[in-house]
């Protein structure tokens, strides 16, 4: 497996755990979804890109990426609040200390890397792709 395979799989699998542990089923992931569409439906097609792990390329997927975050008030006025990525990560991973204490410091990691932004949509990739420079940094 090649380095770059090796980071998306690492990237792929944090998203796929950040998902499951932010929302917890994918009738809740459809639900933020079209909120953040504004009402309209999301297809089948959409929900399992959106699950599948990848990270966002296009304006519309880190757009959806920041109102998914702003929903969960990770991502607060237009900044990153690692403090509220880290109450959500306890309360959903409070009987899965191991997963936890890999978010925990992955979150902590997320205060150093992540900068401010204007553009709320470009801060959501931002946290996305900090996983995989997270992952290069404790290897």
């Amino acid at each position: 497996m090649n380095t770059m395979s090796t980071v998306k799989n690492v990237v792929c699998c944090y998203v796929f755990l950040f998902i499951l542990s932010v929302f917890g089923s994918r009738e809740d992931v459809r639900a933020t979804l079209q909120i953040c569409k504004k009402g309209l439906d999301v297809s089948d097609e959409e929900l399992e890109a959106f699950i599948k792990p990848a990270v966002p390329k296009t304006d519309y997927e880190k757009c959806l990426w920041a109102c998914t975050l702003k929903a969960y008030n990770i991502i607060k006025e237009g900044k990153y609040d690692p403090d509220m990525a880290l109450d959500v990560a306890r309360d959903m991973l409070k009987n899965r200390p191991e997963g936890l204490k890999k978010i925990e410091n992955f979150i902590n990691y997320t205060r150093q890397e992540v900068e401010e932004m204007d553009d709320e949509c470009e801060l959501a990739s931002e946290i996305v792709h900090c996983y995989g420079k997270y992952e290069k940094f404790v290897s």
